[in-house]
């Protein structure tokens, strides 16, 4: 029995709840450059979450936001469609050649998309370096997670894909809030020279890091990791789950318009983002006392009850709706890290960084499509008939990760 899990049964009677997660932490703390490797990623992470919001309001200052909205779809378009390929070349290539290759292409087409930009060039030249841009972004926040699988056991990896949910939450909180207030408040300029200075950081801290080892994959199936089943389901899980997050994401702000809220607007999203920050650092930890198997279609179908509380909530009021936020958002974190969890243990020996770059890829097909769909659908049926329809996606993607687990 391994030390962790014995400090798990060993826990006092009076929390025992608490004492079993702080355990979880502790445990994790142990491992080997924890706090080198919590840096690196969270700082690749808010570096990353700062690149939409900083190209939109760049290039907005000159041009119109339409333009401004392409650039941003085809700076992601650019980074999902090669996501795959930058996670094979880590895999079977030594690392620090392709990190140090892709943070050179990737500051040049910065560099090149913003004297665009201030020199008035014309719309298709901007998206394209757009594109270059997210195409050539190293890819250490995905890589991080290959690490924490090569780094921690079968006691602690959860935990560890516990933090990086939060860490990814808290992120995407901060960056888009430090990204405006140095773009509005100073310099439409300054957000870059930030994303820049964290890149190189991470890259270097990552590059010179003997974590970032990662055994050279051998050369099986072209399609990689693609050619096992369960990942592929794993995959459709993971579109459909995050197609279900981008809708509430997207109908919550129609319907705080529609229902004349619109000030509860960033009370909604921030609720929403708060409680998916604290579910993934609390219940993380406690996935791994679920029965093998069960873990992810518990959680997606906890997320499709709360989805579904939130649409009973919207036909109430908007009053009701900022009160349910922070509950149906608890186990959005918990699922994501659960979805790397599981990727990483479907991986082909050599291909985690691969798998999770599909993963990402995934992330941001389902978060495409679930604007795109569910904000036609709430401007022409109404917030609260798209709401509806979220329960029913996230039912759907708990099937398919039942099947993933029942194929294992």
């Amino acid at each position: 029995m391994s030390r962790s899990r014995t400090t798990l049964d060993t826990t006092g009677p009076d929390h025992p709840a608490q004492d079993r997660i702080l355990a979880d932490y502790q445990n994790l703390l142990r491992v080997p450059g924890f706090w080198r490797m919590a840096v690196i990623s969270m700082t690749s992470k808010l570096a990353a979450s700062m690149s939409s919001l900083s190209l939109l309001l760049l290039v907005s200052g000159s041009h119109s936001y339409g333009t401004a909205g392409l650039a941003v779809s085809c700076s992601t378009l650019g980074q999902g469609l090669t996501a795959p390929l930058r996670g094979r070349l880590i895999d079977r290539l030594p690392v620090r050649p392709v990190l140090f290759s892709c943070l050179a292409a990737n500051l040049t087409a910065t560099t090149a998309v913003i004297t665009a930009v201030r020199s008035g060039a014309a719309v298709t030249l901007i998206c394209t370096l757009s594109a270059a841009v997210g195409a050539s972004a190293p890819p250490v926040a995905v890589m991080m997670r290959s690490v924490w699988h090569s780094v921690t056991t079968s006691t602690t990896l959860k935990t560890a894909m516990a933090l990086d949910a939060s860490l990814m939450g808290a992120a995407l909180i901060v960056g888009p809030v430090l990204a405006g207030w140095l773009s509005l408040s100073l310099s439409p300029l300054l957000p870059f020279a930030a994303i820049t200075t964290m890149t190189v950081a991470s890259v270097a801290l990552v590059g010179n890091s003997s974590a970032a080892v990662v055994p050279s994959a051998a050369v099986g199936h072209w399609l990689g990791p693609l050619a096992s089943s369960p990942l592929r389901l794993l995959l459709v899980a993971d579109a459909l789950f995050v197609t279900g997050v981008t809708a509430v994401d997207v109908v919550l702000p129609i319907y705080a318009r529609q229902e004349h809220a619109a000030t509860l607007t960033g009370l909604y999203l921030g609720s929403l983002a708060i409680g998916s920050v604290v579910g993934s650092f609390a219940l993380g930890t406690a996935t791994k006392r679920l029965p093998r198997g069960l873990a992810l279609p518990v959680l997606l179908g906890l997320f499709a009850l709360g989805c579904a509380t939130l649409a009973v909530a919207a036909r109430l009021s908007p009053t009701v709706v900022l009160m349910v936020c922070p509950v149906a958002g608890l186990v959005i974190g918990s699922v994501f890290a659960l979805l790397r969890t599981t990727g990483g243990d479907l991986a082909p020996a050599g291909q985690v960084t691969e798998t999770m770059s599909w993963l990402s890829t995934l992330d941001m097909a389902g978060g495409a499509a679930g604007a795109a769909v569910f904000a036609h659908l709430a401007e022409a049926k109404g917030s609260t008939a798209a709401f509806v329809l979220v329960p029913v996606l996230v039912v759907t993607a708990a099937v398919a990760g039942w099947r993933v687990c029942d194929s294992r």
